[in-house]
């Protein structure tokens, strides 16, 4: 492993530390959306330790139950420290349409719609369907009502116009995240070397150039591109840079620009490899050196679409449109894209309002400009999700809106664990609280003591559960006053009670 890593002893400060470091495991770490920050406070986990260049970022010494707790209620994503500057780098604003191209598994993606805001909205794409339903179960613990999940070749992602207005439908940023040989990942995964072959690595910048063009073409003027992978490879990273600037396609020129990370060290990308001269814009870019910031190693490059030049009209191809396009990637995403307007359009026919007279909205009495920012979907004929009001328009192949929102079929209308959640901190009736010792048992599907009971608005036997700051899920109070849990037995792809009994109590 560390040898095919020498080649880069010229180009690196201190290559011994750098093998060194790649020889080292890597520290865990946890990344948590800024309104759970006061949650962490009021139920501290003792086994965290705040990062230096983010109060987001937490280096991971011990999991213990509060850590568990906060893990089930979408206050911490566990993800390495130099993938979470990759959105940091891109600098998303809230109420920005953002798009992640390459998205499975999705840890970025939550990091994008936790940085949108509920003004916003976020298209995480990916070619694997069956890769991205992991992102499905992470819509629903992180609560993202701003979020479409879609399967496109990343390459011929579509270039269409808007179906409300007609202009062209573009991206205020996109995250291209590429596939690439993952050298960075080394520290985690010792196999990166044995499963990369010459064929494979020697096809793979082609494919990100590809990627990277299709990222620009997608993006507004004035737009933002953030190029990257976890590799150190500069025929991957630099390179592929290179031959964008050199011949960007028509109406499609870029600038890079300085990547703003304060309180990391960041080094710059290279200006030179192997005898070959590049653009000194490549000291804008900049490379995660593991041993920097006993990290993982990554490469990020941030442009700027330039304002001038032809929008993509009605019909139009690019140039790059005209490129081959993978070949068995390329055909089920082509026949995917087939079906989605169809599925679309019935999917924005199904999309409703929320009813404050109606329950279950009625009887958590919410404020009716909560319920104006949000709609709900049919999924199937037993469930609905909740969306965004503001859903842009569908002509996408989506797999999943929203997140998991009302059971429509059971006995009376029940809230989903996650929208109990999400709606807890707005609601002003039908809330049950708990102390913070019961946190964990409330979890494992123990009956509790409420501490406080303020009752439903209207008549149901479900209420929203929470704790201080915490807002933990969906209950109801038996005929003793005590409080049930509702809380999944399986979630996040966990046994919740086995799992949080292995955890230490301290």
């Amino acid at each position: 492993m560390i040898r095919s890593l020498e080649r880069y002893s010229g180009v690196v400060q201190d290559p011994d530390a750098f093998l060194e470091a790649c020889r080292q495991p890597l520290p865990e770490t946890v990344w948590t959306p800024f309104h759970h920050a006061a949650s962490l406070d009021a139920y501290p986990s003792g086994g965290l330790r705040p990062m230096a260049w983010t109060r987001q970022g937490f280096r991971v010494d011990r999991r213990d139950r509060a850590f568990g707790v906060h893990f089930l209620l979408g206050g911490l994503l566990i993800q390495e420290e130099a993938a979470m500057m990759a959105v940091k780098a891109l600098g998303p604003r809230p109420g920005e349409l953002v798009l992640d191209l390459c998205a499975a598994p999705g840890n970025k993606t939550v990091q994008l719609a936790k940085a949108v805001g509920p003004s916003g909205w976020v298209v995480a794409n990916d070619v694997s369907a069956a890769r991205l339903q992991i992102l499905r179960g992470m819509a629903d613990r992180f609560h993202l009502p701003n979020l479409s999940l879609v399967v496109h070749d990343g390459t011929s992602f579509p270039l269409r116009n808007d179906e409300r207005t007609g202009a062209p439908f573009l991206f205020d940023a996109v995250l291209a995240d590429v596939p690439c040989s993952c050298e960075g990942t080394c520290r985690k995964n010792r196999s990166v070397f044995d499963r990369m072959n010459d064929q494979r690595t020697a096809s793979l910048p082609e494919l990100q150039e590809s990627l990277l063009r299709r990222a620009i073409q997608l993006t507004k003027p004035g737009g933002r591109i953030l190029y990257a992978t976890c590799t150190f490879a500069p025929e991957e990273n630099e390179l592929v840079l290179q031959r964008v600037l050199d011949a960007p396609d028509a109406g499609n020129e870029v600038a890079l620009e300085p990547v703003q990370i304060p309180g990391a060290l960041l080094d710059t990308g290279l200006t030179s490899w192997n005898g070959t001269t590049l653009s000194s814009e490549m000291q804008h870019a900049v490379r995660i050196w593991p041993h920097r910031n006993d990290t993982g190693g990554f490469f990020f490059a941030l442009l700027r679409k330039e304002t001038s030049g032809d929008l993509l009209h009605s019909g139009a191809e690019s140039h790059a449109e005209q490129r081959a396009e993978p070949r068995a990637a390329s055909h089920a995403a082509s026949r995917a894209d087939s079906v989605s307007r169809s599925v679309s359009d019935s999917s924005i026919a199904a999309q409703r309002g929320l009813d404050g007279s109606q329950m279950p909205w009625c009887a958590y009495d919410l404020p009716t400009q909560f319920l104006s920012m949000h709609s709900s979907e049919a999924s199937g004929r037993k469930h609905e999700r909740i969306v965004a009001s503001h859903r842009p328009s569908a002509f996408f192949n989506e797999q999943s809106v929203g997140f998991s929102g009302v059971n429509i079929k059971s006995r009376e209308p029940r809230p989903s664990s996650a929208l109990a959640c999400y709606m807890a901190p707005h609601a002003r009736a039908g809330v049950a609280d708990i102390g913070t010792a019961d946190l964990a048992r409330f979890l494992s599907r123990e009956t509790v003591e409420p501490v406080c009971l303020v009752p439903p608005a209207d008549r149901t036997r479900y209420v929203l559960v929470r704790s201080g700051g915490v807002a933990v899920g969906l209950g109801h109070i038996n005929s003793s006053g005590h409080l049930e849990s509702l809380f999944p037995r399986n979630f996040a792809g966990l046994p919740v009670a086995e799992w949080l009994n292995r955890l230490s109590g301290e």
